[in-house]
């Protein structure tokens, strides 16, 4: 959908949306599929359904959610994280096997892996770590914002040092959770000295990591083979075929007909066929991964209506969480309604709350802001855009209808995501589903809220929750974090620069007889990252 383009959706259109992945195909009253159980590839090759298609296959240079699944398979990290942050399994080693921090928590120092080899036989050293971190750096690239301020060393081939001016307690968890995104560690012998974004080594990748490239078919597929000298040991399954699938029903389609052994979560947009496969059996096995995220809606404050909290207070007020979860998500999303998530219950404030839903409230602080309702019911007019994925999407097309209820007329635009980040980066928005990162450190509050934030899309700034988030970000005390943490989810509860509505919740399907995809428990602390295949395995 283009710049400015509006849609309107009733809750009844929302559920025939929901409905249409065929059903016919799915044989989704019981569970069960065409093809055999353990199906979807061999103990040799297996083949997988992604989206969208990649840009690059450098994932660094820009943000480019393409590149993520074949980026996660050919590239190793400093540090690693996977979805077992939930569970408490934050950081753990990847091309670094430990590090030491300083009591101060300004410096780490890293001791690299030995015998690591770039797949074209190069050995990797602490110079490949400093060039790629320190381009990043100069660049200002996507993962510079973990970097801000960093002086980065290398004093020995094994070893790299990186040391900051100030106390940066959470930079290991959070430099492990962005470099899923973009921080793969780049071989020096071939990047330096080139411009990334134009480097032949970005479509005929070499990397460290345990597939290594074949080929890609653009808008087809990306190809790949195990790595027999991968540092931890070679995958088990041998090939590996990532093919672009940009349609949901099609991905289900060959989930249901052995083709596939696993759709991701962005690939899934029936809930109500999600909950009959929950429920009914077979060879599928529904999976229901802890996330990090929250589904919420922010505030542009530099819009002058929303500059009023008792506008901000009557949205929170007006949004029917419930109703939202039951018509775009069939039950299975249930309402949070906290500035923080269920899933990272350790730095909760349980009684810091946002409003449960009363439109009579709603329409009170609405006439009290001095926007009555108009002949026509309308009090005045927002634009709403969405982040490009398929649960934000279901979330604005009842938003738009909850808002209609409060007399807010709303223009929805929807963007890709590039288009998207610009928009709020530029502040070009009025309201906007998000994601808000709660872990897997709270410091990542900062990044929404703190004034000047790289996510603070909303231009929030409070000088109280500043102090507590420069105080909690620089000791290592678990008590007094938790505390100053609480102490800035009330003052978020106050000020309503955002309100959250749901803890993310990821829901992906695997074929029976496969095992080790990176959002089962069997693979967390050990898949090597949110998008990597390196633990799956057959089992029957």
């Amino acid at each position: 959908m283009g710049d400015g383009a509006m849609k309107r959706f009733s809750s009844r259109k929302l559920l025939v949306l929901g409905v249409a992945v065929v059903l016919a195909a799915a044989g989704c009253s019981s569970g069960a599929t065409p093809g055999a159980s353990g199906g979807g590839g061999t103990a040799d090759s297996v083949t997988i359904p992604f989206t969208p298609e990649p840009k690059s296959l450098n994932p660094d240079w820009q943000n480019d959610t393409g590149a993520w699944y074949p980026a996660g398979n050919i590239y190793s990290r400093l540090v690693d994280l996977d979805w077992g942050a939930t569970a408490g399994i934050v950081a753990y080693p990847d091309l670094a096997k430990s590090w030491d921090t300083s009591p101060d928590g300004k410096t780490y120092t890293f001791h690299l892996r030995e015998g690591v080899k770039w797949h074209d036989g190069k050995p990797l050293t602490s110079a490949d770590v400093v060039y790629t971190y320190q381009t990043i750096q100069e660049k200002r690239y996507p993962l510079a914002q973990y970097l801000n301020g960093a002086t980065i060393t290398a004093p020995d081939p094994q070893t790299v040092v990186i040391a900051f001016a100030k106390p940066n307690v959470a930079f290991v968890p959070l430099l492990a959770q962005a470099s899923n995104w973009y921080g793969a560690i780049l071989p020096k012998h071939l990047y330096e000295g080139t411009d990334w974004t134009k480097n032949p080594a970005n479509t005929q990748p070499v990397g460290t990591g345990p597939f290594k490239f074949v080929s890609w078919q653009r808008g087809g597929q990306v190809s790949l083979e195990a790595n027999p000298d991968y540092f931890l040991g070679a995958p088990k399954v041998k090939k590996l075929n990532l093919v672009v699938v940009t349609n949901a029903q099609v991905a289900m389609a060959g989930f249901q007909s052995g083709q596939y052994p696993f759709v991701a979560d962005n690939l899934l947009s029936n809930y109500q066929q999600i909950k009959q496969l929950e429920s009914g059996g077979g060879d599928t096995t529904v999976v229901r991964t802890p996330s990090l995220y929250g589904r919420d809606v922010y505030f542009n404050l530099r819009n002058s209506i929303l500059a009023d909290l008792r506008v901000r207070q009557a949205i929170s007020y007006g949004i029917d969480r419930d109703a939202i979860n039951r018509t775009a998500f069939a039950g299975l999303w249930p309402p949070d309604y906290n500035a923080g998530i269920s899933s990272f219950a350790e730095y909760l404030n349980k009684d810091a709350q946002f409003p449960h839903f009363d439109l009579a409230k709603a329409k009170q602080l609405l006439d009290e802001s001095g926007h009555p309702a108009g002949p026509d019911g309308t009090r005045f007019t927002l634009r709403l855009t969405n982040y490009p994925s398929t649960d934000s999407t279901l979330i604005a097309q009842v938003l738009v209808e909850q808002f209609k209820a409060m007399g807010i007329a709303v223009k929805w635009q929807q963007f890709d995501l590039t288009t998207w980040l610009t928009k709020l980066g530029t502040g070009d928005f009025d309201l906007s589903t998000y994601y808000v990162r709660y872990g897997p450190d709270p410091a990542a509050y900062a990044e929404h809220f703190g004034t000047g934030g790289p996510r603070n899309f909303t231009k929030y700034s409070n000088q109280k929750v500043d102090a507590l988030l420069a105080q909690a970000g620089s000791t290592t005390d678990v008590a007094t974090r938790k505390q100053l943490y609480n102490e800035v989810q009330t003052q978020l509860v106050a000020d309503v620069p955002y309100v959250n509505l749901f803890t993310e919740n990821k829901f992906s399907l695997a074929r029976k007889g496969w095992d080790g995809f990176a959002v089962q428990s069997s693979a967390f602390g050990k898949a090597m990252g949110w998008f990597s295949f390196y633990a799956v395995h057959r089992t029957s």
